[in-house]
């Protein structure tokens, strides 16, 4: 049995809840120009093996073993998510995020072990870039959301990870990880090395077996974590992000491949097409 295109798409009129359908949200006015569209398909010649990947690195990240309530906290978690339509890149630490879905979109990042308020967020019009700041020695993530779930002040751990970490010297770690549920694609690459990347950019949200489904708060359906509680491999979807993408390319569990890449320049650029929020 598989799950139908209308039941899939249960759930698209609430992607972007507390507005229209099509449109630019509140505020939008203050979206700065942006940076220019990248070159995806430039950026996924580059082959896997013309640059070093790692089975970890110095990423830190949260497995399904050391979950938020085990991992060390060096930063207090935010009590207020920050807005920002876009920061000025004053050449520090950082990333560049494409929005190619076919409306704005909302981006929220997330501090390891604080999972219920981000740290800040950005919306950002479709087929536009946008630069986000981070703070030295940041680890955390990157989900796609909508704002009336994401600042709802609860966990929403469902969906595609995009992992990042900086060390003490700037040094940049980063993956796409689909653990706890893929909600679309994600790539990730460093401009400054050669364009060395992780992620994918397919639609792999359909045709997947029964079992390989969870549904979102908001009741889109996306592919169900990979990973249960104790890291216990749920299959059916692991197989499926396994045969669909590749370990090489992303985190499909706990116990495969190389899908981590760093960056001495502490920068990195992300595109992310159209998904389920």
């Amino acid at each position: 049995m598989r799950i139908s295109l209308s039941a899939a798409l249960l759930g698209v009129a609430a992607a972007l809840p507390g507005r229209s359908a099509s449109g630019p949200p509140p505020g939008s006015h203050n979206a700065p120009a942006g940076l220019p569209f990248p070159d995806i398909a430039a950026v996924k010649a580059v082959p896997q093996d013309s640059f070093p990947s790692y089975t970890t690195g110095g990423l830190k990240r949260i497995s399904a073993n050391q979950t938020s309530e085990t991992l060390h906290k060096r930063w207090e978690c935010s009590r207020q998510a920050t807005l920002t339509w876009g920061d000025h890149d004053d050449g520090g630490h950082g990333v560049a995020i494409t929005n190619d879905g076919n409306d704005w979109r909302g981006f929220y990042i997330y501090h390891n072990s604080c999972d219920s308020v981000p740290w800040k967020y950005i919306w950002i019009e479709k087929g536009k870039t946008q630069w986000v700041s981070f703070p030295a020695g940041f680890e955390g993530r990157i989900q796609r959301g909508v704002d009336s779930f994401m600042l709802n002040g609860n966990p929403q751990p469902l969906g595609t990870w995009l992992e990042l970490s900086w060390d003490a010297d700037g040094t940049g770690w980063v993956d796409v990880s689909l653990i706890r549920g893929c909600d679309g694609g994600a790539l990730v690459w460093d401009p400054s090395d050669g364009n060395k990347w992780k992620g994918f950019t397919q639609w792999i949200l359909d045709g997947a077996p029964n079992g390989a489904y969870d549904m979102k708060n908001d009741g889109q359906w996306v592919i169900k974590a990979t990973e249960g509680a104790g890291a216990v491999v749920n299959t059916v979807p692991r197989d499926w992000v396994m045969q669909k993408v590749g370990a090489e390319y992303v985190y499909v569990d706990d116990d495969h491949a190389k899908p981590v890449i760093s960056t001495r320049a502490g920068r990195w650029a992300t595109y992310w097409p159209e998904g389920r929020a």
